[in-house]
């Protein structure tokens, strides 16, 4: 009787472990991985911007592919490191005192989307145009897309250069018309 009871008593605790709930502990680890991505994504898309404000090439070469690509209002604009760095000149020539600022960040898998301010003083030229001397804003929202080990591949961005122009002193002529 001993050992029936024995037994039935080794059946009971075999059963309650084999029975263990073991999604919830899969659960438990999958919270954190994705917590801890969504985390140095984000992380990195500040680094990113950080970069921008500071003129960082050294930066941004560390966070980046050497093949990026950067679409910006629809155009490819870069294609590696070297014209993504000649893009941020080009904007720190006109604006020396340049930043970026985030406005909100949200991570989607392997990308984030963040909505941003860009400020500066137009001291310097831009392309071609002249310097006004006047602080100008702009816009805009990026789509950064980060490979497995968090360097940014591909940059989607959109933001109101017309606006940033006018703000300069600029304006828009009517078209002649014939």
């Amino acid at each position: 009787m001993e050992k029936l009871k024995f037994n039935l008593f080794a059946i009971l605790i075999s059963l309650f472990f084999a029975c263990k709930d073991t999604n919830a502990l899969e659960t438990k680890d999958i919270l954190p991985k994705t917590n801890t991505s969504a985390t140095i994504l984000k992380k990195a898309t500040k680094t990113y911007l950080s970069a921008w404000s500071d003129n960082d090439t050294v930066l941004l070469k560390m966070i980046t592919i050497n093949k990026l690509v950067r679409n910006v209002n629809g155009k490819i604009q870069s294609t590696n490191q070297s014209e993504l760095f000649e893009s941020m000149q080009i904007w720190h020539r006109a604006m020396p005192d340049f930043k970026m600022i985030d406005k909100e960040i949200n991570v989607f898998e392997n990308r984030t989307y963040v909505n941003w301010i860009g400020t500066g003083t137009n001291t310097g030229m831009f392309g071609d145009i002249p310097p006004t001397g006047k602080i100008g804003h702009t816009v805009g929202m990026s789509i950064l897309t980060f490979d497995d080990e968090a360097h940014m591949v591909h940059e989607s961005v959109v933001f109101d250069n017309l606006g940033l122009l006018k703000e300069w002193g600029y304006s828009i002529s009517s078209p002649i018309m014939e």
